[in-house]
């Protein structure tokens, strides 16, 4: 198990005002290349895969914009799926690139 260097929990909207969205973001230590994996783990009910570019966003000003780390350039996500599978989500020019995997690192 990887520990975390700083773990947060994020509040998103959702498609109901009533009921905002829930994640644990957990911040990695950087890999051999400088790119920061990035867990996000729900807490409610609601499919974080489907606010991808809301939750980016939130991640990136809650969190990163303090340090100046443009997470879009430096960031790995891996969103939890099921108990041992997880999406991997990263940039490159501009495009999100996503694949299924079993492990987040």
């Amino acid at each position: 198990m990887h520990k975390p260097m700083f773990e947060r929990d994020l509040l998103y909207p959702t498609d109901s005002l009533l009921e905002p969205g829930s994640v644990r973001v957990a911040v990695l230590n950087p890999d051999v290349l400088g790119k920061l994996p990035i867990l996000i783990i729900p807490k409610t009910s609601h499919n974080p895969l489907e606010y991808i570019n809301i939750l980016i966003d939130i991640i990136q000003v809650d969190i990163f914009n303090r340090i100046r780390i443009n997470i879009k350039d430096q960031g790995i996500f891996f969103f939890k799926v099921n108990e041992n599978e997880y999406v991997k989500l990263i940039y490159e020019d501009g495009k999100q690139v996503t694949e299924k995997c079993e492990n987040f690192i």
